[in-house]
């Protein structure tokens, strides 16, 4: 009997072994995303509709607009409620002194409303701190009777009393501006255009507008 041939002892193919990564030289380096406080992205958002904001003094989660009509009811406008800002602005171009504004950045629509505290002749708190504010009607009309705009405040840090008070402060520090200054007890624009901006072109190119308070009391 013959003898056996060996058999030829398959090639195994072995797999070459795997490097081990090294991730501090292979990973990508990504920049880190800059992050911005929710105070720096609420003073950037209103700096483009109040170009001389200076500081957010205080703020209001919600706030509700309503106009007293002539029967002497109050309305309220479904198009106008949002987050309500206590404002710094820059001194006074005139006098130097300190101006503050208010804004209701409008949730329900494109028209924010802006009024500085120069233009309002009267403010008074009322029941569950209910804000009225008064405004002298415009100077070519015949009506005598102030325009009144009221704000339903909701907020709880800080109350929604002590914003009242903040506003009223800083109205009662704009009327002594006025007396020093030799100027009248309410500006009779209505909130259409008081607060001077840094460049008509810069305000054109914001999505929405100031909304006008003398359109507003003019639907009455």
């Amino acid at each position: 009997m013959p003898p056996k041939t060996p058999r030829k002892s398959r090639r195994q193919n072995q797999a070459a072994p795997v490097q081990a990564s090294d991730y501090d030289t292979e990973a990508v380096e990504v920049p880190a995303v800059p992050t911005r406080t929710p105070a720096e992205i609420n003073f950037s958002v209103l700096r483009r509709y109040v170009p001389s904001l200076e500081s957010i003094i205080c703020y209001a989660p919600s706030a509700q607009l309503y106009t007293m009509q002539p029967t002497g009811t109050w309305e309220k406008e479904s198009g106008v409620e949002g987050t309500l800002f206590v404002c710094q602005l820059t001194p006074s171009p005139v006098t130097g002194g300190d101006r503050h504004c208010i804004v209701v950045l409008n949730r329900k629509g494109l028209e924010n409303l802006i009024v500085e505290s120069g233009e309002i002749q009267h403010v008074e708190i009322g029941a569950d701190s209910f804000l009225m504010l008064g405004f002298k009607p415009r100077a070519h009309s015949h009506e005598e009777d102030m325009k009144v705009l009221g704000l339903f405040i909701q907020a709880e840090s800080p109350p929604k009393e002590e914003i009242c008070q903040i506003i009223k402060g800083h109205w009662e520090e704009a009327v002594r501006e006025r007396s020093l200054a030799g100027g009248d007890d309410g500006i009779t624009n209505l909130g259409d255009g008081f607060i001077p901006s840094r460049g008509e072109e810069e305000d054109q190119k914001v999505m929405g507008r100031r909304l006008s308070l003398s359109e507003l009391f003019g639907k009455q």
